[in-house]
Order: structure tokens, then sequence, then C-alpha cells
């Protein structure tokens, strides 16, 4: 019995503390310069990843994400278990979060048990808060299958809210993973598709309960992604530019390098406050512009090349590729309609 009250405290502590930041942040306005600075920094090492290859920012953007929420978990134990490892990179763990921002019915459901007994709504709170989980259900995206050893799961609860849980990256009887996908890039990623029977989430491996609707909004990595594609192809088309003594495609480079500035200097100052609005439009409105320009700047490339690119091996294939990824990644109902609409004008 005292073993289930603290842990029904330690629930309710997570409730209660969702919309604080971590402790490792410190507390008041240095703590919210310390998160906009080391967050700035972190995207512009992945815009600079993506300049020569989209899928170790890819990889790397997993691990980063997770080790966030490790860090800001009410879980004490299993931050000090685990974090340093992370840190380190001796401990590596991927996402299986994003199926969480779709509407409608639950991809992936929660169910409290005690003694190997689901519990339903009418049951006590704190007996339901106090046991295991049980998932069940499908993750139809998990990258770092054979990279990563352990995975954060999401799932929803029954009163909606969502169960964010650590669980080792393992095939098994009741985490099922499907052979790595055949996608049009980064297959190095290795992405699986997976199906939870009864996976048992014991209390100590429960990262923290979160808000329905929270992880709904799109995510800011995938702008600085797109940023290194655009800006790659861009020197690729001066470069050609200056062989071919070609003055339009010159000016074409010139062109969507003044968007490119401008992109930049609109989101990396602007970044805590896309992330904190509570209107979405902002953030959607730069994740359109941003992929905008880097399908323009790659099809400049492709035109340029008068034929060139069209070799499987030319780098315009593989970002054009690496393009529809991230213009995908960590999207939102709100990001699609503003993405489309924007890609749709002239």
């Amino acid at each position: 019995m005292p073993r289930r009250s603290t842990t029904a405290r330690s629930r309710r502590a997570a409730r209660s503390s969702r919309s604080s930041p971590p402790a490792w942040l410190g507390s008041g306005s240095r703590a919210a310069t310390a998160a906009t600075r080391s967050g700035a920094v972190y995207l512009r090492v992945l815009e600079g990843l993506s300049y020569g290859d989209g899928t170790t920012p890819f990889i790397i953007a997993q691990h980063y994400g997770t080790s966030v929420m490790v860090a800001g978990s009410p879980n004490e134990e299993l931050r000090a278990q685990v974090l340093p490892d992370m840190a380190t990179g001796a401990r590596l763990c991927g996402f299986g979060v994003s199926h969480i921002r779709r509407q409608g019915r639950p991809a992936l459901v929660a169910t409290p048990v005690r003694n190997g007994a689901a519990l339903g709504r009418d049951d006590d709170e704190d007996e339901r808060a106090s046991g295991s989980y049980r998932l069940d259900g499908v993750i139809p995206w998990m990258t770092g299958a054979g990279l990563f050893g352990h995975v954060v799961i999401g799932a929803t609860l029954p009163d909606g809210d969502t169960l964010l849980s650590w669980a080792p990256f393992v095939a098994s009887d009741a985490l099922r993973l499907d052979a790595p996908m055949e996608l049009g890039a980064m297959n190095g990623a290795r992405t699986v598709a997976a199906t939870c029977v009864g996976l048992e989430i014991r209390p100590e491996d429960i990262l923290a309960v979160e808000p329905a609707g929270r992880r709904v909004r799109a995510n800011t990595t995938a702008v600085p992604c797109l940023y290194g594609l655009a800006c790659a192809s861009i020197d690729d088309l001066a470069d050609l530019a200056a062989r071919r003594a070609a003055p339009a495609s010159a000016s074409a480079a010139e062109r969507l390098r003044a968007r490119l500035d401008e992109q930049r200097r609109s989101f990396y100052p602007r970044l805590r406050e896309l992330e904190d609005d509570p209107s979405e439009a902002p953030l959607a409105e730069v994740r359109a512009a941003a992929t905008g320009l880097a399908l323009d700047a790659i099809g400049a490339l492709i035109v340029a090349t008068g034929g060139g690119a069209n070799a499987r091996g030319h780098p315009a294939q593989r970002r054009l590729r690496e393009a529809s990824v991230f213009a995908t990644w960590g999207l939102s109902v709100e990001s699609v309609n503003v993405a489309v609409d924007r890609l749709s004008r002239a």
C-alpha cells in the first residue's frame, strides 16, 4: 500500500508540473534564455549537418529529443539511471510518439493494470495511478531499429492524456517490430512500425503524463534541416553558374540566398516565441516557407544542370528525396493546411 501511495503522488506531481521548465535549466528568465540559446545552437548544428547529409541529423534529432524528455522527467530514479549514458552516447534512444498528433481513434492505448487486471474509469484515481500500464495498439513510425537500444513510447490514457514511457527497443512477444521500411530516403535510419500486445510499463519506467493535445503542434526541428538542403543546393547552383558562365543561374542563386538569409533571421532569433505562441500559425508559416525554399532551390539546381541532375548519384536527387521527409516530419493538421496553401500559390 505505501508503494502505491508514493507512486500515485508521483503521478499527480507529473500532472501538476507539466508546464514547468525542467529543473536542470534553473528558473525564471535565466532558464528561458539558456533554453533558447541551447535550442538555437542545436538547430544550427542540424542545419550544418543537413548541408551534407539528411540521415545524420534525422537520427541525431531522435536521440536529442528523447534526452530532453528524460532530463525534464519528474522520475528522478530513471533520470539518474539513464541520463549520464545518454549524454555520452553510451545509451541511445529513439521516439515512438509521433502518432499522438493524429486525430481520431488513438493508435496506441495505455490501460492501467493491477495484479494483471485492467482498471477502468470507475476505479479510484490513486489505484489507477499507482500500478503498471499495458500498451496495446500500433506505433506506426519508430526510427533507429538496431541503432537505438531504447525508445520513448507515447500512448493515450483512458482520460485522453498521454503516457510517456521508457522501453527497450527490442523485438519481443509484446513489442512486435516489422521489417525496416523501404522509403524514398534515409533508409539508413532503419524506420519500422511496431505492434504492442500487452506491453507492460512498470511504474519505474514512466517518464511523464502530459495533457491531451500537448503534442499536436508541429515541431521546429525540420526547419533548419530544410535550410541545410536549400543552402547546399544554392551553393551548387552558384558554382555551376560560375563554371558555365550562366548569368541567369547566378542571379537565381543570389535571389534564393537572399530568401534563405531572410528566413534564418525570422526563425532563429524568434525560436522561443514560435514555440511558446499559443497559436501555431506563425510556426506553420515558417515551416511552409522553409519547405517552399528548399524545393525551389533544389528544383532550380535540377533544371540548371540541363539533365545532369537526372543521374541517380547526383546530390540534387538525394536532396529532393530528403526534402520530402523533412517537409512532412512532425507535421500537425494546421501546418499541413498552411504548407499546401502556400505551395499552391505563385
